[in-house]
């Protein structure tokens, strides 16, 4: 379990019944007895991060069991040539972690602002029913890893295409890693009508990371620097505001419940006037905090680089922020942020307000997105020094 200030304080009483006498130990006693168990900083207690992403070492150590390595995912062949392999391990991986269910995961085209999670999905069994024996047995191969069918008809909403034009259809998207919560497997998915019109919101994404990629290397080329097989990559950092409110205020509005803001009422009786939320330190006094940090826990086992987190601007506004990735995958990691957040703050007796303007006269929550264009290997296309030196003309950026 990941370490978090509560879990340090639970570790210090736990410390105060170590002396050998039995007599409660004072609390400088306990950090000297904590010192002596612990003279330096360590990252074990972390070791969770990004336990439930398959990428990285934990592919690695799973893909070896089937004879090959984390290496083949940095190649988006593998589903040609490797998904009944990627498939097996990935099964194992998720029966080690409780899994038994997996779902091609999509971004629906207009869902922003109305759906739970602003994703689609259909969950499946990884798992067949033998009709002469009557048992249960795994079932889940490459075929059902990088693709799948389902009904395409309402989107963006309902009765656009005939019954027998109704199909949608899903691919995996091999920019992000497949992840895991709960007793699912999730596989971030692009999502497609019968003829290839986009239902998604990935799609374009991605058809644009290929366009600014193609011609990229087409303006490093004339420069100097020829990259290759290399891509160029939209990299981006997206910080996520929001607002935590009493649960049982926020079930005596319906406008907050049905629109995510406020419709009706009266301003706020006091806004932001003296500015004394801002970056103020968390309170111990109220759940916000445990709310936070319970949030961090569960976005750190996917692997979310969740690392910043404050207070905003308005009264009980709040903002987590990442390290910077891929655009594919940071969007992807947002979506599922914002949906820990609603799930997290509930049990914490709490409402979270995404809406980008739940309140008027008060700030809004941004959505910043810190865009820039690299090479995969760290060329940043947008810094003039590093684009000269790479290229070897000094005339590139004058």
């Amino acid at each position: 379990m990941l370490a978090t200030s509560t879990a340090a304080r639970s570790l210090l009483r736990a410390t105060r019944f170590t002396s050998s006498t039995g007599r409660t130990l004072a609390p400088a006693t306990a950090q000297t007895a904590l010192s002596a168990i612990r003279s330096f900083a360590s990252i074990e207690p972390y070791a969770d991060y990004g336990k439930s992403v398959f990428t990285g070492r934990v592919a690695d150590e799973y893909l070896k069991k089937h004879g090959s390595s984390g290496d083949i995912l940095s190649d988006p062949s593998w589903t040609k040539t490797h998904a009944d392999t990627v498939a097996k391990a990935v099964l194992d991986w998720a029966v080690d972690r409780g899994a038994n269910t997996y779902c091609h995961w999509f971004q629906p085209m207009a869902s922003s602002g109305v759906r739970h999670g602003q994703t689609g999905q259909v969950q499946n069994m990884m798992m067949k029913f033998n009709r002469t024996t009557n048992d249960v047995e795994f079932d889940f191969d490459g075929k059902m890893l990088i693709k799948g069918e389902t009904d395409g008809s309402s989107y963006p909403n309902g009765g656009l295409r005939a019954t027998h034009q109704a199909g949608g259809y899903l691919a995996i998207d091999t920019s992000s890693p497949i992840f895991l919560r709960g007793d699912t497997v999730f596989i971030p998915s692009a999502f497609v009508s019968y003829y290839g019109a986009a239902l998604d919101e990935k799609t374009p994404l991605l058809r644009s990371n290929m366009a600014i990629s193609k011609h990229a290397k087409r303006l490093l080329k004339h420069l100097g620097l020829d990259i290759g097989d290399k891509d160029v990559v939209s990299n981006i950092g997206l910080e996520q505001e929001f607002f935590l409110v009493p649960r049982e205020m926020y079930y005596k509005r319906p406008d907050l419940q049905l629109a995510g803001r406020t419709i009706i009422g009266k301003d706020a009786p006091r806004g932001q006037e003296m500015c004394d939320h801002y970056m103020a330190p968390p309170s111990l006094a109220n759940p916000a905090l445990a709310c936070m940090q319970e949030i961090q826990d569960e976005c750190w086992r996917l692997g979310i680089p969740l690392k910043t987190r404050h207070r905003e601007v308005a009264p009980n506004q709040y903002e987590f922020a990442p390290l910077y990735g891929y655009n594919t995958t940071q969007i992807d990691q947002n979506l599922m942020v914002m949906q820990i957040i609603e799930e997290v703050s509930a049990r914490h007796g709490l409402a979270a307000l995404l809406q980008e303007k739940p309140f008027n006269d008060v700030n809004g929550s941004g959505k910043h997105n810190n865009w820039s264009i690299a090479t995969e290997d760290g060329t940043m296309m947008l810094h003039p020094a590093k684009i000269n030196a790479a290229t070897g003309n000094p005339a590139s950026f004058a």
